[in-house]
Formats: C-alpha cells, structure tokens, sequence
C-alpha cells in the first residue's frame, strides 16, 4: 500500500496492456487514477485509461464496484455519456477502463468559478444531462451520483457545450446484487433524495431529484440546502421546502415562473411527485425555456 501522505508515482510514459501509452495523469480519485493516453493499436488517438489503484487491487468490494462501472457504462451508448471502448488487468493486476478522451471543464468547475450561469445556459446543460440519463436508464442502470463534478462541458460547434455524463462507479444495475451494507448511503448528500437517505433504494426519479438540484444551484449560484454538517443537510432533504430561485439570488431575474416550476416539482420530498422519468423532466424545461434569449 502507499504510506500515508506519499502520493503514488505518475506512471506517464508507460505502456498498458501493450497498446495504451500513457502521456499525462489528469485525474486522481479516492479509487483510480485517470490518464491521458494515445492508443497505439487504434490508430495513435487519444483516450482516457483509468487505472484502479495499486493499493485497492486486492480489496474485493474496490474491484466488484470497478467492475459494476465498467458493465454500466459499457451498456450505454449516447452522446451524452461518456464511451467505453474497453478495459482489462495492467502487468501489476490492476484493473483498467478505456474511456473517451474529454477535454473539456466539469459543471463543478463552472460553479466556483462563475456563481451562477444564465437560466437560458442552465436550461441547455440540464436538458443535455437529461437526454444522457434517460438512456442511461434505459438500459435499467441508476447512476446514483450526479452532481456538477460529473457532468462534463465539451467544446461544441454550437453556441453551448455538449455536456457529458460520467462516472458510474456508484451506479445500480437492475437485478445486481448489492456492494453495499444494508442501511448504507453511497453518493454526494448535497445531491441526495430523501428516500435515499432514509435507506431505501430509489429508483430514477431519484436521480430527478439530483438533477433538480444540479439545475437549481446552475440558476442561482448555490445549491438549494446547504447545513452546517451532514445531520443538518440530512434534515433539510428531508423536512425543508427549498426557497424560491429569487429568494436566494435576487439577480436571478432570467429564472421565469415556469423554470421555477421544474425546479421545484423535481425537488419535491416524494418521489411520486416528481417527474416521471428523464425524457419528461427534460419536456418540461424545454417547454419552460422557450421563451428564453440571451
């Protein structure tokens, strides 16, 4: 294992499974790192490998979930979900996945640095998000952590960015079996639906609910419920109404009464209350941005 406080050695320049040149580490995770690498057995283009770490290769859970990821992300096909070419066991016996090369910045980043985007911008990024999940469900799979830091911006030829879904390694496929302990939560409790927090599987509507945050703190520049610790963001999940867009950023004046709407049916405590499936939640924001410019 590596000692505490040492990060592991950047592996750039090394060869994957005979084919994958790894040039540069761009990403570093609690479970993998992710490098930038030319695939020299497809014609020298660029791809991302994703290689679990060292330190994980023998914990069965780490390698199960590595592998449920693998499984989800490979059944989807769409242009707002990140491709999976393929995958296998480095020299040293650690699992990787070859995933498409994105170039781009994450929703999280646009946040920090930005605040809040245009209701007109937000409404493109959820809608594209949207079109993503809905094939992802699909093909009966729960990605169960959507938040900003996995939705990618992609240059585009058009006015907006394509967004990009990514990171399954928290999704649930149908008729899976469970990774986790009973009672367990997995995911980012800002995005969390309540039935999800009171330990019950959920289903798609409960990645509505975290799409409803995603579009609401793109509006206004901060997510809807924001406690002093996890006991009190916990809670207002649970019991809290989130306040109108305009209530918590005044400047949010391009947030029309209908954009308001989809924001606070998504984020409704019951999953019964909440749209029905992506395709409709998506519906519904294009219907409410239509009148939008800018």
């Amino acid at each position: 294992m590596y000692r505490r406080g040492v990060k592991p050695a950047d592996r750039a320049g090394q060869l994957v499974a005979g084919r994958y040149q790894l040039v540069r580490l761009i990403g570093r995770g609690a479970m993998a790192d992710v490098y930038r690498a030319v695939d020299q057995g497809g014609g020298g283009g660029g791809v991302a490998v994703k290689i679990l770490r060292q330190s994980l290769r023998s914990d069965p859970e780490a390698v199960a979930r590595f592998e449920r990821e693998a499984q989800a992300q490979g059944l989807v096909r769409h242009r707002n979900v990140a491709a999976l070419y393929g995958g296998g066991v480095t020299d040293a016996g650690e699992p990787f996945l070859v995933l498409e090369l994105l170039r781009g910045k994450s929703l999280r980043t646009v946040v920090k640095t930005e605040g809040r985007v245009s209701a007109r911008r937000a409404a493109s990024y959820t809608w594209q998000a949207l079109q993503g999940l809905g094939a992802v469900h699909a093909t009966g799979i729960l990605h169960r952590d959507l938040k900003p830091a996995n939705l990618m911006l992609e240059p585009s030829e058009g006015p907006i960015e394509r967004v990009v879904v990514i990171d399954f390694g928290f999704a649930a496929l149908e008729g899976s079996s469970k990774l986790t302990q009973q009672g367990h939560v997995v995911g980012s409790l800002t995005y969390m639906a309540p039935e999800r927090l009171r330990g019950e599987p959920g289903d798609e509507r409960s990645d509505l609910y975290a799409m409803g945050v995603i579009f609401y703190e793109l509006v206004c520049g901060a997510a809807p419920f924001a406690g002093g610790d996890d006991f009190e963001l916990v809670n207002q999940h649970l019991t809290v109404t989130p306040p109108p867009v305009r209530e918590l950023h005044p400047e949010a004046v391009d947030v029309t009464p209908a954009l308001e709407a989809v924001a606070q049916r998504a984020l409704a405590k019951h999953p019964g209350e909440r749209y029905a499936s992506a395709a409709a939640m998506a519906q519904a924001i294009e219907d409410a941005a239509r009148s939008l410019v800018g």
